[in-house]
């Protein structure tokens, strides 16, 4: 299409031109067709043609132009032909008679889009109403051929087909074939559709311009247009600049040289003041190396103490205690067994002295019967002798022997004395397990108090690292407010209500991934701004920060409630088009302060979506004038006249956030930190009452084992004087059978001597009676020997029994001392290396806070060097690292004097700086010079 189609709107009736039948519409619009809107009234045109019937061929045509249109089913006509001619065609006539409908199909049969034409929406909307489908079909002349494109149009699904020359084609088939033939219907120089009208008359001479040769279908013409123009005008400033750089040049070399001995005398003496200010500066770098060299052995030195005292807390097995409780048991049980056996042993002996006593009256009697036997021809002077014998022997027993035999009582009393102790001993024992138990729950509980305390003391320091990283990071960015947050907080009593501190230490993002989307909503100045909650405070703080203390900060008062800010849509159905939620959603932060943002930002109306959303559909519902999804900010405006379309600007969000990343401090955060310093002191207090019980357990069980120490020693008294009783009682015993065996013998020999009065027939029965009685004894003794035997062996097992039992006792008993040795030790080894971990802990700190002092002392005289002074001290530094204290005193002394050696030229700062500020701007020009030159001769090359 060659010629662009002009509507024209008469005044008068004017009669249809070039038209070989027409048909009026069954009721005529007072103006132009809207799309499918048109026939609403139910009127329409049945078959036309419009043409001036004059035949041309196709050479006639230029390539591009419309030869031929053919509607059918097309907003109000039913079928309808237009044959234009290879010149100018115009179509003429009243309002509502189509032509603006023959314009639509011309754009639309050629791949316009129906937004291009400003009326209807969808393509369907062209169909004629009471029909399926509509089409059109437009013939193109092209290399002398005819190109016919036609569209046809479906109004159920909203659906279009191509066909070029009746072959299927695609949309973008079409736009190839459209733009290879230099049709351009979006080119408003080209194809001009009546609503579009203002837009045309609103682009500027040099927009026509640039459209008019894209219509010629030139497309280098404006290129080669603007291109020129550019040139001739660098050329002209180049030119111009040239000339005055070069003068500049010369006035600043001639203001130089004036001055360049003077300048080298002042370059001189500044040479050895920076000298003399970056020796200084050394000073305190010297002895922050050295205050730093001694924190690092401080450190070192407490690393190797906490090591050695965490290795001999663990050196101890966790049995230890476990394995004396088991030995103390086993001891207990041992002797218990001892005293059992040693029972049984006394029981024993007892009745093996009297088996014994037996047994030697069995072996008196033998020895009595024998001699009686072999003397018994002298028997009677042997008897006399006996017999006195006998009654001196019984007297001198009977005078030695005491009547009474000795009391077992005592011996059962001591009996029971042993074990009331034994019980007084198990209550101990018990008593000792049970303090040991206390103390046990006890350290385990100060373990977990201590754990608790270490875990609370973290979690504060936390949270004051938090706090001081945002303060920080504020600080960075304006100084004015840290300043006016510290006097807020030592002022906060001047105040009616809480005033807060800036958005930034207040709110705090939930969702680290949307910080930086929410502060690209926020502006800068409302992340700084102090919210007050009354207007008292308001002015009150002006006046005190802004007016007094001269402070440029910002700070708001907005009473309008939170609750009534409401969003553009509900929440869910924001959701629905793909965002996550409002930027308020994403802030926690007290109500004033979410209020405040709310009326300066609009955070409750600009949604945000991490991911990809429904563009289209978001500027077409038109409730949004911003956004941000996948990482850019949409801002939505549209035009107040015509269509008013939308116009997107978009650009992109922040890379990271600057001041929402460390977070806000929220009541919460504060509530947390009173809380932590709460739990804090109730477990010190905890810790000191735990402490006072441990002492308090470790001196009543060293009073109970001296308890128990004292019930062994009389336990070994009471043993040794049941033993004495024994022995007695059977002393006295055996004197007794020896006085009766006595008494028996005198016995018998006054009556045989009686006996041998009466005759000597009586000595021969003697005989044979004295032979039964041997025999009798014999036997009998040979029993009492198997069983003294019987009991010697018993009394044997028992004594083997009662020796193995003490030889394991005294084992048992050695071991457990050597325990209790162990762990007392490893006690006082773990105090120890506390102690020297403690000194070393000490010492560190000591070293770290004088390094401290010595590096902030080294900072304030390093704020006051230039950036290259500080390079000098850095590379002084380097070159002087061995350097000690005192040779850089001396050589700091040597300085001062050849300074004050040093000639002074008289020049000022400001003169200095202004020689120097010419010499670079000399360098610069000079550079500039010659790219200027450069520039000229290839703009002059370029013209040509």
């Amino acid at each position: 299409m060659s010629k662009r189609v002009k509507k024209t709107e008469p005044s008068a009736k004017p009669e249809p031109q070039r038209r070989s039948r027409r048909t009026q519409p069954a009721a005529e619009d007072s103006g132009d067709e809207s799309g499918a809107d048109s026939d609403a009234s139910g009127g329409g045109q049945s078959d036309l043609h419009i043409g001036n019937g004059v035949a041309h061929n196709f050479g006639d045509y230029r390539d591009g132009a419309i030869t031929h249109i053919k509607l059918k089913n097309f907003v109000t006509y039913d079928r309808m032909e237009v044959t234009p001619g290879p010149h100018m065609n115009m179509i003429i006539g009243p309002n509502g008679t189509g032509k603006s409908t023959i314009v639509c199909a011309i754009a639309l049969g050629l791949g316009g889009r129906p937004s291009l034409l400003g009326r209807a929406k969808d393509i369907s909307e062209f169909v004629k109403h009471g029909h399926e489908r509509g089409s059109i079909e437009i013939t193109l002349a092209s290399l002398g051929a005819e190109l016919k494109i036609r569209r046809d149009i479906v109004r159920e699904g909203n659906r279009t087909t191509w066909k070029i020359n009746g072959r299927a084609a695609t949309f973008g088939e079409v736009q190839k074939t459209t733009r290879q033939l230099s049709v351009q219907v979006d080119n408003l120089c080209q194809f001009l559709p009546q609503d579009r009208v203002v837009e045309f008359s609103k682009m500027s001479a040099q927009e026509l311009l640039k459209e008019t040769q894209k219509a010629v279908g030139r497309e280098d013409l404006l290129a080669l247009q603007t291109e020129l123009t550019d040139l001739r005008q660098k050329e002209r400033q180049t030119m111009s600049e040239l000339q005055r750089t070069e003068q500049d040049v010369d006035a600043l070399r001639k203001q130089n040289d004036v001055l360049e001995r003077d300048v080298q005398r002042w370059q001189a003496r500044q040479a050895a003041e920076s000298e003399l200010r970056v020796l200084t500066a050394l000073v305190p770098v010297v002895r922050y190396m050295d205050a730093k060299a001694e924190h690092d052995r401080a450190k070192e030195a407490r690393k190797q103490a906490h090591n050695h005292y965490t290795q001999v807390k663990n050196e101890v097995s966790a049995g230890v205690e476990e394995e004396i409780e088991r030995l103390e048991a086993k001891i207990a049980r041992g002797e218990s067994r001892r005293r059992q056996a040693q029972d049984s042993l006394g029981a024993s002996e007892r009745e093996s002295r009297q088996r014994v006593s037996r047994l030697e009256r069995f072996d008196t009697r033998q020895r009595d019967l024998s001699a009686e036997l072999q003397d018994i021809g002298k028997q009677a002077q042997r008897r006399r002798e006996q017999i006195s014998k006998l009654r001196s022997e019984i007297a001198q027993l009977e005078a030695a022997h005491p009547e009474e035999k000795p009391q077992e009582g005592d011996s059962r009393e001591l009996m029971q004395m042993a074990s009331e102790l034994n019980k007084q001993k198990l209550a101990l024992r018990n008593e000792l397990i049970e303090l040991q138990d206390s103390q046990k729950a006890l350290m385990r509980s100060n373990r977990q108090l201590n754990a608790d305390m270490a875990s609370n003391e973290r979690q504060l320091r936390d949270l004051d690292n938090v706090a001081m990283r945002r303060r920080e990071t504020l600080r960075r960015f304006n100084e004015d407010t840290v300043r006016a947050l510290e006097w807020l907080e030592q002022n906060r009593s001047m105040f009616s209500q809480h005033v807060f501190a800036p958005v930034c230490l207040e709110a705090s993002v939930s969702n680290a991934r949307m910080a930086n989307l929410v502060e690209t909503i926020v502006s800068a100045g409302s992340l700084k701004m102090f919210v007050t909650q009354c207007d008292k405070d308001y002015h009150t703080f002006t006046r005190e920060v802004n007016d007094k203390l001269r402070l440029r900060v910002d700070v708001v008062h907005y009473p309008r409630p939170l609750d009534s800010f409401r969003p553009p849509v509900s929440r869910d159905e924001a959701k629905k088009l793909g965002f996550d939620g409002y930027a308020l959603d994403f802030i926690d932060a007290p109500a004033p302060v979410l209020a405040a943002l709310c009326t300066r930002d609009s955070i409750h109306e600009v949604p945000i979506a991490a991911g990809s959303v429904d563009n289209e559909r978001i500027e077409a519902g038109a409730h949004f004038k911003e956004y941000i999804a996948d990482g850019t900010r949409f801002a939505v405006s549209r035009g107040r006249y015509g269509s008013r379309s939308a116009t997107v600007t978009t650009s992109r969000v922040r890379a990271d956030a600057r001041l929402l990343s460390a977070g806000g401090e929220t009541d919460e955060v504060r509530a947390t930190r009173d809380r932590l310093r709460q739990e804090i002191d109730a477990i010190r207090g905890r810790l000191d009452e735990s402490e006072g019980k441990t002492k308090k357990l470790g001196k009543r069980e060293e009073k109970v084992r001296d308890s128990h120490r004292s019930l062994e020693m009389r336990e070994d008294e009471l043993r040794q004087e049941r033993q004495r009783i024994s022995r007695e009682l059977a002393s006295w015993e055996r004197q007794k059978v020896h006085i009766d065996t006595r008494r028996a013998q005198l016995k018998s020999a006054v009556a045989e001597e009686r006996r041998d009065g009466e005759g000597g027939s009586r000595a021969q029965a003697e005989r044979r009676r004295i032979e039964q009685q041997l025999r009798e004894n014999a036997r009998e003794r040979a029993a009492a020997v198997n069983e003294l035997a019987s009991s010697v062996e018993d009394m044997a097992a028992l004594v083997h029994e009662l020796a193995r039992a003490g030889l394991a006792g005294q084992h048992d008993a050695q071991q457990l001392n050597q325990l209790r040795s162990d762990a007392e030790r490893h006690r006082e080894a773990i105090e120890d290396a506390k102690q020297a971990f403690e000194q070393a802990a000490e010492a560190f700190n000591e070293a770290k806070q004088l390094a401290k002092q010595c590096l902030d002392e080294t900072r304030r005289v390093t704020e006051g060097l230039s950036d290259d002074e500080r390079e000098t001290v850095r590379q002084a530094q380097a070159e002087r690292r061995t350097m000690t204290l005192d040779e850089l005193e001396v050589e700091l002394a040597t300085c001062r004097q050849r300074l004050s050696m040093a000639a002074n030229s008289g020049l000022s700062v400001r003169i200095m700086e202004q020689y120097e500020e010419r010499k670079q701007r000399l360098v610069r020009m000079e550079a500039d010079v010659g790219e200027l030159e450069r520039a000229l001769r290839q703009a002059r090359k370029k013209k040509l």
